[in-house]
């Protein structure tokens, strides 16, 4: 039993790094898309209020 959510640990911790390399990766490929993205987030949050 404690092998199999060793196991899935492992692919959660693996996915999280590729997560965050792709966003690595389009964030240096395409800033003017990752600032976009930011602005229309700090939008959305703002007018939550």
């Amino acid at each position: 039993m404690l092998d199999q959510n060793t196991d899935r640990s492992w692919w959660m911790i693996g996915a999280v790094i590729v997560g965050a390399a792709l966003v690595g990766v389009v964030s240096v490929a395409f800033p003017d898309l990752t600032q976009s993205v930011i602005g229309l987030f700090k939008t959305k949050l703002s007018s939550v209020k």
